[in-house]
């Protein structure tokens, strides 16, 4: 008999192929609950035969079930509702072993690293799996955002041979007989295709050698980015506003049992553009005590996303100094540079890129860095390199901003930071 599907049951006989969720087992009948990729229902066991299997099978056994489906009032927690499956034979195809974590949480709530070391059992709770399941609408609608407005997806390296930002943040591997690094940003790349494609974006993995123990750092990530000839900061900025309000239109659209379930209360961001010195001003305001230079720790993050609720708050025209050496530099010290504050996190950051030869090499020596390592980078904007700006958001972060949940480990199908390097 061909497989059907959980959410599609109606009625008449049936073959089932799933997990078993939950199991309740009485002297005369016994209920399990099963669970296969578009939801769970109930199948009501009775007779010796099939009593004696049930006895002998285990939480998250993999079993295909032959029955009727039959119309029914069922109140078990994520089973549907309308109908329940007669069972009339089951096949054990694998029998679960004692699992180390509990799918089924009614009882027992799993610590977050040992659900990590057991991350395919973990994603198979419906709230787990929830959030991996907008996770994946959050990257589609990217896509689908940047197809429309005629962008290019490209595909940088992510073994690359120089630093991308400067400083030491950089994980250094063998490439034959001489050192390269894992990449830290598309940063170069996308900037070398914006000024012949003109629109491009890309998503793919990054990583950083930051020795950050925190809820909002790990040390691979997933980024999307953008980057557009013939734009300057305010113009990207927008883009990155209206692809936000996309993705999460999208998600509010496409995801509605997945937000149920996790009980939020997702609204579409406005946007708010501040200048940084008018984001010192709004936090000097609010109990903070910053100057001109100062970066924004993770307090000052949040009270401006407290100010302004519901919103993308960009901050822009940072100083140059705290900014890196591909950023524009404006007049009177400050840089084409912003970051975007959403959910309170950063979300992303980026900026007005530097386009001329001579002013790159002045930045790169500014930052303490030889030119003569980027020559390959300085070299083509020499040949007809119009003005550019791009931004790069984080999967992870958006996803933890939209979802309002504390750790980033959360959000991560297989966080890799100081500690973690299994599974």
């Amino acid at each position: 008999m061909e497989r059907s599907y959980i959410g599609n049951l109606k009625s008449g006989e049936v073959s089932i192929s799933g997990w078993i969720y939950e199991m309740r087992v009485m002297s005369k009948m016994a209920f399990l609950i099963i669970r296969d990729v578009t939801g769970f229902v109930q199948v009501v066991v009775k007779g010796d035969e099939l009593l004696a299997q049930v006895n002998d099978l285990s939480l998250e056994s993999v079993v295909e079930i032959h029955g009727e489906v039959k119309e029914a009032n069922v109140k078990a927690e994520f089973a549907r509702s309308d109908v329940e499956l007669v069972a009339k034979e089951i096949l054990v195809l694998n029998k679960a072993e004692e699992i180390p974590i509990h799918v089924n949480e009614k009882t027992v709530e799993s610590s977050l690293p040992n659900r990590l070391d057991n991350r395919s059992l973990d994603v198979r709770k419906p709230k787990i799996k929830a959030i991996f399941d907008i996770q994946s609408t959050i990257v589609n609608a990217f896509r689908e955002f940047f197809y429309k407005e005629k962008f290019t997806e490209i595909q940088p390296p992510g073994i690359i041979g120089t630093s991308t930002e400067g400083g030491t943040d950089l994980f250094k591997i063998k490439y034959f007989d001489r050192d390269a690094y894992l990449a830290q940003s598309p940063q170069l790349y996308k900037q070398l295709m914006a000024i012949s494609m003109e629109k491009v974006f890309s998503t793919g993995p990054i990583w950083r050698a930051e020795k950050h123990d925190t809820s909002r750092h790990i040390n691979e990530i997933r980024q999307m980015d953008i980057e557009m000839g013939f734009a300057d900061d305010m113009d990207v900025m927008k883009y990155l506003a209206a692809s936000v309000q996309f993705i999460v239109e999208k998600v509010l659209k496409d995801c509605k049992k997945e937000l149920e379930l996790l009980k939020l209360d997702l609204k579409v961001p406005e946007a708010k553009y501040l200048k940084y010195s008018e984001a010192i001003g709004e936090l000097n305001k609010n109990g903070f005590s910053m100057k001109e230079g100062d970066d924004f720790e993770p307090e000052a993050e949040r009270k401006l996303c407290e100010l302004f609720p519901d919103t993308i708050v960009f901050t822009y025209e940072w100083p140059t100094e705290i900014k890196p050496f591909y950023i524009w530099p404006k007049e009177n010290g400050v840089s084409g540079g912003f970051d975007a504050l959403y959910g309170g996190l950063e979300i992303s950051s980026g900026g007005q890129r530097v386009h001329k030869p001579e002013v790159l090499i002045e930045q790169l020596k500014s930052k303490g860095l030889n030119p003569e390592d980027f020559k390959w980078y300085v070299d083509a904007f020499r040949y007809g390199a119009p003005m550019h700006s791009g931004w790069s958001i984080g999967l992870e972060r958006l996803t933890q901003a939209m979802l309002k949940i504390d750790n980033i480990r959360e959000v991560t199908l297989f966080p890799r930071d100081r500690k973690r390097l299994t599974p």
